[in-house]
């Protein structure tokens, strides 16, 4: 599960850089144009790179100028994206909405949020990624990505089962497409 690029290892993932694009352009669809991002880990992760990749793609296709200022890194914890979320608050112009690629980490940016005395999504849009069970759970529901966590896990084995067997797999990578699970913790930019 996951994958180490050049290894040539066997190997099931999703697709992170379309799963964070679709997350972006649903921020810019809504009318956002300073859109902020926390990953989800150092960028030494292919998933982190990937899901910041498609969020650059994202802003590139809309004609908006990656800027490095608006993307902060988070390391698997709602407290760096609380400690993430500070500083993104503190650039100018600040951010009117965020992506953050993990909803471990988007926990902890909505607590920053809140702290600086900020509503979401009335001042700031908030979308996550993984779709955890509790992201329905917290106040509001947060907007994520889903992954298919059965999916996975079952192409995960299928492929174990054929290696284990002595197949040689002709596609040794499988990714799996990701689905937008929109609920209340985003909304149109407010002029």
């Amino acid at each position: 599960m996951g994958q180490l690029p050049a290894a040539g290892i066997p190997f099931v993932d999703v697709n992170n850089a379309s799963g964070a694009r679709m997350a972006v352009e649903h921020l810019l669809d809504l009318d956002h144009t300073c859109v902020a991002m926390i990953t989800n880990a150092p960028l030494t992760y292919t998933a982190s790179r990937d899901r910041l990749e498609g969020y650059k793609v994202a802003l590139k296709a809309r004609g908006i100028k990656y800027d490095r200022r608006l993307v902060k890194t988070g390391d698997f914890t709602a407290i760096s994206g609380e400690e993430a979320m500070h500083n993104l608050l503190k650039v100018t112009p600040c951010p009117t909405a965020v992506f953050v690629a993990s909803d471990v980490v988007a926990l902890g940016a909505l607590r920053a949020i809140k702290a600086h005395g900020l509503r979401v999504p009335n001042d700031v849009s908030l979308i996550g990624f993984d779709d955890v069970p509790f992201a329905a759970y917290v106040d509001p529901p947060l907007t994520t990505v889903h992954l298919p966590a059965y999916g996975l896990g079952w192409a995960a084995g299928e492929r174990a089962i054929r290696v284990i067997g002595g197949e040689v797999l002709d596609e040794p990578g499988a990714l799996l497409e990701t689905e937008l699970i929109v609920r209340q913790s985003t909304q149109r930019l407010a002029v």
